[in-house]
């Protein structure tokens, strides 16, 4: 009876391993799949997608003698413009254009983590065709990147107040060993705000070659009768 007794426990116990090890696994394919599934729809040429992302900046430009009629001969039948680093798509329909780097243009071919797309709204006024670009990034990017810092930072901070409250001071010890973990979170933390810069550089140089060359295209129509 007690062998029984321990087996049906042990089967019972593998049995909920089992199903927790179910549930994570699940969680990760689910995760991992909404992470792919932002992605694609960021990178998507279409006029909805156009506008998915996270803003983090905006920049116009205004040309006065140039009209959206102008504009859009540059642009094949479906709103495709192929460009030296990048590619642009027309929606005139509605008034909207987005630009995207293509990586394997440039001599870094590598991508970050927080790429970078332009979405530009097409504003007419009178003779002319203001431009306004606005950044985006990737949602998951986004929130990834806000949880990282949150947790760390946070965390961190935790750490410092409760070290304090149980008398992390109390001694020369424990002070430098407070000292030594706050440093440690400060590094992480300093090191991923250096990534974040850098990787920022890169794309933000990658999308503002593109957006250069799209508007020396601008120009050149604009020049046109």
């Amino acid at each position: 009876m007690c062998a029984d007794g321990s087996g049906l426990i042990l089967r019972e116990a593998l049995w909920e391993v089992s199903r927790m090890i179910l549930a994570g696994a699940f969680a990760i394919v689910l995760f991992i799949g909404l992470i792919v599934g932002d992605w694609m729809y960021y990178t998507c040429l279409s006029s909805d997608a156009c506008r998915y992302g996270y803003g983090i900046g905006r920049m116009q430009d205004r040309f006065n003698a140039l009209t959206l009629p102008k504009l859009l001969r540059a642009f094949d039948q479906n709103g495709f413009l192929s460009l030296p680093h990048g590619v642009a798509r027309v929606f005139p329909e509605v008034n909207r254009m987005v630009i995207r780097p293509t990586h394997r243009l440039f001599s870094m071919r590598f991508r970050t983590a927080w790429p970078l797309k332009g979405c530009i709204e097409l504003v007419s006024e009178g003779e002319g065709l203001r431009l306004v670009c606005t950044k985006r990034v990737p949602w998951s990017s986004s929130i990834l990147t806000f949880l990282w810092f949150s947790l760390v930072g946070f965390g961190t901070l935790g750490f410092v107040m409760t070290y304090l409250i149980q008398g992390g001071l109390d001694s020369l010890g424990s002070i430098l060993l407070g000292i030594g973990v706050t440093g440690v979170g400060l590094i992480v933390v300093a090191f991923g705000l250096l990534t974040v810069t850098v990787a920022y550089r890169i794309e933000n140089t990658r999308l503002m070659l593109v957006y250069g060359e799209l508007k020396a295209i601008a120009v050149e129509h604009e020049r046109a009768a």
